[in-house]
């Protein structure tokens, strides 16, 4: 599926909120009992699916910026596209740049490492910064300095 995704537009705020615009668009006819509403459902769903397989990616982009621009200022709406543009963009750019792949060998190294120390070692995470920290197994009630933001907590090893 990535090799798939690879140059294609993906999943942004726009196509987002017309999926979400057509399945209300289709419940609505299928509670009222609205033939034509469902079919127009179906083409929002349609265009939003080929905007997100869509290969024209500058074209993609200066459609959203636009919509992403035209709602800023509409009331509720705009948080809910700027709350979806923080996931769908970063997770594009991401999957752009090709980091994903190299997240998932990383978290697979740390989880490798942590599978072997298991037994003599503790493995907690930073209240303050999120950054992993070992503790050696079986030292009691230790106090414990993390390196990157030095906030200082009290744990049992």
């Amino acid at each position: 599926m990535n090799d798939f995704m690879k140059g294609r537009n993906g999943a942004d705020e726009l196509t987002i909120v017309m999926g979400f615009a057509g399945i209300v668009i289709a419940m609505i006819g299928s509670i009222a009992r609205i033939q034509w509403l469902s079919w127009i459902a179906i083409a929002v769903i349609v265009i939003g699916v080929l905007r997100g397989l869509s290969k024209n990616i500058d074209a993609r982009h200066k459609e959203n910026e636009a919509f992403v621009a035209a709602t800023a200022n509409v009331p509720g709406l705009g948080k809910f596209v700027a709350s979806l543009g923080g996931g769908a963009t970063a997770a594009n750019a991401s999957r752009a740049a090709g980091t994903s792949m190299e997240d998932f060998e990383r978290a697979k190294r740390t989880a490798k490492k942590m599978w072997k120390g298991r037994k003599t070692t503790t493995y907690l995470k930073c209240p303050n910064c999120g950054q992993m920290l070992s503790v050696p197994k079986g030292k009691g009630k230790i106090r414990v300095t993390c390196p990157k933001c030095h906030a200082k907590m009290e744990t049992r090893s």
